[in-house]
């Protein structure tokens, strides 16, 4: 069974992976031109509107050097939000792309899968599974909030950032087990079942998430290391 320390392997596995199957590499392309254009779009779009929303919250009488700061700090603060945003826009927009790699990745591992349910129906299922993910993981961080104002106050980084790192593992396990039409709740029994692993692939993505626009470019290596995560952890386990 896979443990911490091996977890955090397993996105750089899964470039190995794709480095070596060339009939990956289509999908793979294709999940990174789609991130890679609604970066530029978003980071164009910034570029236009920054002047005119830094003139909108800055007082008519301030100090010169004001505005340059204050557009240093909402591109801070736009930077932020891309890196938090790129599992969920992200793989929402590479869905398509992804699934397939995924369910192609499965079958070269040997495994027989249910029939492909078609592009549209990818879609529509990654629309569905990123707005419940969103919603479970929004709810319980909202819940955590509550710590802040208790003497337990303490607590709430250490549990947040724990629980984002399992997010970022099921954002990632999720293909594989969606590909075997694994029931959604059951997706994250999956995850806190096999915690220990599931911790090590989830911090190996935060921290390459951390890299400004890094995960952005890993994200077809990222779904392939999880697709080899849910397999290796199977294989581990006795079968009943």
């Amino acid at each position: 069974m896979p443990g911490f320390f091996r977890g955090l392997s397993y996105p750089f596995r899964g470039l190995a992976f794709l480095a070596r199957r060339r009939e990956l590499w289509k999908y793979a392309a294709g999940a990174f031109a789609l991130n890679v254009l609604l970066f530029t779009a978003g980071a164009v779009l910034l570029w236009i509107a920054l002047p005119d929303l830094v003139r909108a919250i800055t007082p008519e009488r301030t100090w010169e050097w004001v505005k340059p700061v204050l557009s240093c700090l909402l591109a801070l603060v736009a930077l932020v939000l891309a890196l938090f945003l790129f599992t969920l826009v992200g793989n929402l927009v590479a869905g398509p792309f992804l699934d397939a790699m995924t369910e192609r990745m499965l079958g070269l591992l040997g495994e027989t899968l249910p029939p492909s349910r078609g592009w549209a129906n990818a879609l529509g299922r990654a629309l569905l599974n990123q707005f419940l993910k969103l919603l479970l993981f929004g709810g319980i961080q909202a819940l955590l909030l509550v710590l802040l104002l208790t003497p337990a106050a303490i607590l709430h980084p250490p549990l947040a950032g724990f629980l984002t790192v399992l997010f970022l593992a099921l954002e990632f396990a999720d293909y594989p087990l969606d590909a075997r039409r694994v029931p959604v709740p059951a997706r994250i029994a999956w995850v806190f079942r096999h915690a220990r692993p599931a911790l090590g692939f989830g911090a190996a993505c935060l921290g390459l998430s951390l890299v400004p626009f890094l995960l952005y470019f890993l994200l077809p290596s990222a779904v392939a290391g999880g697709v080899l995560l849910v397999r290796d952890i199977d294989a581990a386990v006795p079968k009943s």
